[in-house]
């Protein structure tokens, strides 16, 4: 309670929704000096949503810092979820809202797993645009990295996989959870948020239990949903997209920062961004987790440092 009084979490300068796309209505808010540095965030996912907590990253009395969510996400409202809801017209929605607030001047993108992929598309689709990148809990979204939670991942939690089959009395449980997370019958969908929904969250714990929701949280299932049409659908993305279009993007400074122990994204992927993309800095957090407390520290510290000279 105390650390919420005296560290209380940014409130927005301005928020509110761009023109209706494609049956979209893209909300967005703002941080910080108006007149600041602009910083252009993304959130994770596939399905997630933008947190105020990150404009914490950045000086607001020198950046201004702008987050939205993307499509069928958070606040942001939809006719159809699924309607032309991919990755390039996530990164189309980022540009559109640069130039509905007026924003002509290269900007910061930063992004946190699901958000650094975006963060990074959308630096090599516009590098004219960027000024710097910040990225941490890297996705690259090849099948490579893909394969590692659906499949590889087993190899240190062989017990949940066990339960996760024996739930639906199947060894290839992928089809089977997809059916439920989409059926219209709601223990349907809560057996699927309990177990395989619910199974990239543990990944990194030590002890970990899968929980047994009783009431569906509607937001969580369309998270979800969301997450699984994306992977369906191999990200909207190349083999290897973008590792190979980084050569567009090397002059740009980058900052990178990853927990050694990231059983969700492993370091392996930031280590191969850092490779091919040499003059980035790369800092390899001594922690456990995909997403933790202790990360988003580190990367407050490396944010400070890699901007302290502007």
């Amino acid at each position: 309670m105390w650390l919420n009084i005296f560290n209380p979490m940014p409130k927005p300068r301005t928020e509110g929704f761009l023109p209706e796309q494609d049956g979209h209505k893209i909300y967005y808010r703002q941080f910080g000096n108006p007149s600041g540095i602009p910083v252009l965030s993304f959130h994770g996912g596939p399905g997630g949503s933008s947190r105020p907590k990150y404009a914490k990253l950045f000086n607001r009395h020198k950046y201004c810092f702008i987050q939205f969510d993307q499509r069928g996400c958070g606040r942001s409202e939809a006719r159809d979820v699924f309607f032309r809801n991919n990755t390039e017209t996530a990164l189309s929605d980022a540009n559109r809202l640069l130039d509905f607030l007026g924003i002509d001047r290269p900007v910061i993108v930063h992004g946190a797993s699901w958000g650094s992929t975006l963060a990074l598309l959308f630096a090599e689709a516009h590098p004219e645009k960027v000024a710097k990148i910040i990225v941490s809990s890297v996705f690259l979204a090849r099948p490579y990295d893909t394969s590692w939670v659906s499949s590889e991942s087993e190899r240190f939690y062989p017990d949940l996989w066990a339960e996760m089959r024996q739930k639906v009395h199947r060894t290839d449980i992928y089809p089977v959870y997809r059916r439920l997370l989409f059926s219209k019958n709601k223990k349907d969908n809560l057996k699927a948020l309990a177990y395989l929904g619910s199974y990239e969250y543990m990944l990194g714990q030590t002890a970990p239990r899968f929980r047994q929701p009783e009431i569906l949280d509607e937001a969580e299932l369309n998270a979800a949903r969301i997450a699984f049409y994306f992977e369906e659908h191999k990200y909207f993305m190349g083999t290897d997209q973008i590792l190979q279009k980084s050569a567009g993007i090397r002059h740009i400074p980058v900052l990178i920062v990853h927990n050694r122990l990231d059983f969700c994204c492993p370091v392996k992927q930031a280590w191969d961004l850092h490779k091919a993309l040499p003059a980035s800095r790369l800092i390899i957090n001594a922690g456990c987790g995909h997403s933790t407390p202790e990360l988003f520290k580190a990367v407050k510290r490396a944010v400070n440092t890699f901007l302290e000279f502007e």
